[in-house]
């Protein structure tokens, strides 16, 4: 059978993450909790809850967490690897929605998208730098994705392997779809529920924006000079 592990990055969630911990032990091998340089209790409650936490001396951010996460998974012999955020705003329980799109619909990774329901409670300010991220992903990547901004996914093994990210933040998880959809990766996507408390986004609004923006500009030319490359090549041959 494969072995799956869940890797949930954390920053100062010592409110959910037992809970995080224990719903999502009932459907994968092991949860490793990365623990963010957080200044709570995060680290002894994931650790009470049957979590495997390795921890930063310091807060690094989302996509170093992740790269932490998704390091030590790998040597853990994962097969699938799914990524949930601690702070609640994912529900465990639907972790076997995403195993079964990933192992039965012909997909590499799957997207958990609250687009594709109803995204009552969402603050407008992320469904609108959501809607405009994911537009922009389809528009000049051919991504098929909706909800480009959550965290909610299944990776197979030979994802994780080969795809290269380096923004320590939050575009790191733009960084990885387009790494995956350049790579030849399927893509896929499953409706899950929108859930938001009052919770703090983590999100540095100005500062998250210009990382992002910078990852979508690198891209675009990496593209145009790739596209030129094999022009050139042609026309040689």
């Amino acid at each position: 059978m494969a072995k799956i592990v869940c890797v949930s990055p954390a920053f100062n969630e010592e409110r959910t993450v037992s809970s995080i911990v224990r719903e999502s032990l009932k459907h994968v091998d092991e949860v490793i909790v990365v623990d963010d340089g957080s200044t709570d209790a995060t680290f002894k409650k994931a650790l009470a809850a049957g979590a495997i936490v390795i921890r930063h001396p310091r807060n690094m951010g989302k996509g170093a967490a992740l790269k932490t996460g998704f390091s030590l998974a790998l040597k853990r012999n994962a097969d699938i690897i799914v990524s949930i955020d601690a702070d609640g705003q994912h529900e465990p329980n639907e972790i076997p929605k995403l195993l079964k799109k990933l192992m039965h619909g012909g997909f590499d990774l799957v997207v958990g998208s609250r687009f594709l329901g109803s995204i009552e409670g969402m603050p407008s300010l992320r469904i609108l730098s959501n809607t405009i991220t994911s537009r922009l992903l389809r528009l000049f990547f051919k991504l098929p994705i909706t909800d480009s901004q959550s965290g909610y996914r299944a990776f197979k093994r030979k994802v994780i392997e080969v795809v290269t990210f380096s923004d320590p933040r939050f575009a790191a998880e733009t960084e990885i779809l387009i790494e995956a959809h350049r790579k030849g990766f399927k893509i896929g996507e499953v409706k899950i529920k929108t859930i938001y408390g009052e919770e703090k986004s983590k999100m540095r609004n100005v500062e998250d924006t210009i990382r992002w923006l910078k990852v979508l500009f690198k891209y675009l030319i990496l593209s145009i000079v790739n596209k030129d490359n094999l022009k050139r090549y042609n026309l040689k041959r």
